[in-house]
């Protein structure tokens, strides 16, 4: 027979738990590697969101600094559009009231002269006297 000794006795024990050991150890790798396995797989759907993530803030940033450029190129454009027609406004307003201011002028001192003049000839005939 196979067993003769508890020699042979022992040698089947260790045998039959060294083949348990060795199921044990396989079965706990494959559940390791499926862990493994797992996590990566989370990992890459980490990678890919933070990606589209990445991408979207980068697109949104692109759309903000090209928007923040136009309306710098817009209120530019604008106060110098505003000045210029301020400028023409008020060139036209001078032109015209000068025009006004002129004859106004001369008015006043025309006035001026003649009552300056009332007042010499007033003058001279007390002096006169």
């Amino acid at each position: 027979m196979f067993i003769d000794t508890s020699k042979d006795i022992l040698y089947l024990v260790i045998s039959f738990c060294v083949l348990w050991v060795t199921v044990f150890l396989c079965w706990m790798l494959y559940y390791v590697m499926r862990l493994l396995r797992n996590a990566n797989t989370i990992v890459e759907e980490f990678r890919v969101r933070l990606q589209s993530l990445t991408d979207a803030v980068s697109y949104i940033k692109g759309k903000v600094e090209h928007l923040s450029m136009l309306m710098n190129v817009v209120t530019g454009n604008v106060g110098g559009v505003v000045k210029k027609v301020m400028t023409k406004k008020a060139k036209d307003w001078m032109s015209g009231a000068g025009d006004d201011f002129d004859e106004a002028a001369k008015d006043a001192v025309d006035k001026a002269v003649a009552e300056t003049a009332k007042k010499m000839k007033k003058f001279a005939k007390h002096i006169k006297k």
